[in-house]
């Protein structure tokens, strides 16, 4: 069984104005680029792929598979991992979109969306598999699985990612539970969270961290 990561890895989404930018390019930030993200085409380096479902769920369609698949053409190589299809709100067709996604993406390090009320006994078919779990759900149940599903992911040293995490309270909560990295998008919308969670990275980094991961780097994502 693996340690507690010593470094929590950041990913917000793509930026809109180069307001977010002038704070977030004081970290090296990695990118969770969507399908939903402004403007189509994109080019950098530290990233992972998500499906678009949240996106999908907040206007009322179904999953929207083309854009995804155009990402994983273009930039799935790349990818530091990539979110499987999932329902919002729905653990029962999560778990069967899931069943049909994971062999058609194999090649990729890939990571499971945990559904409100899925207990870990339910997760360990993935990570038993090397499927990493991402952390969604409603806020109340995502805060209080960190530190279960974390545990689970460290005995079977696979990736624990967080959504949703835009304030430092719940920055905490994923380095407490031992989460190995998290992603949100209000550092790329508001220039005040932008500021605050950059400067927060920083200051925890000299606190906590050291600038040299390198091997979390080997072992969990892929170099720049």
């Amino acid at each position: 069984m693996t340690d507690r990561y010593t470094h929590i890895i950041p990913y917000c989404a793509l930026p809109s104005a180069k307001k977010q930018l002038q704070h977030l390019d004081k970290y090296p930030w990695r990118y969770m680029i969507s399908p939903s993200r402004p403007g189509r085409s994109w080019t950098g380096t530290g990233y992972a792929i998500d499906n678009g479902a949240w996106i999908c769920h907040k206007h009322g369609l179904e999953f929207q598979p083309a854009p995804f698949l155009a990402d994983l053409e273009r930039y799935g190589d790349g990818a530091d991992f990539i979110v499987i299809p999932d329902k919002v709100e729905d653990a029962g067709e999560t778990h069967r979109m899931a069943r049909s996604w994971i062999k058609r993406l194999e090649k990729y390090r890939l990571v499971f969306v945990a559904q409100d009320g899925m207990k870990v006994q339910e997760l360990e078919q993935y990570v038993q598999d090397g499927i990493g779990i991402f952390i969604g759900g409603s806020t109340e149940w995502k805060l209080k699985s960190i530190k279960p599903i974390s545990d689970l992911c460290i005995e079977h040293d696979v990736i624990c990612h967080v959504g949703r995490v835009n304030t430092k309270r719940r920055v905490n909560l994923c380095i407490a539970g031992g989460a190995h990295s998290f992603d949100g998008s209000g550092m790329a919308r508001f220039e005040d969270t932008a500021r605050l969670i950059t400067d927060y990275m920083i200051l925890l980094e000299h606190d906590l961290f050291p600038r040299n991961f390198d091997n979390i780097k080997r072992r969990y994502i892929h170099h720049d």
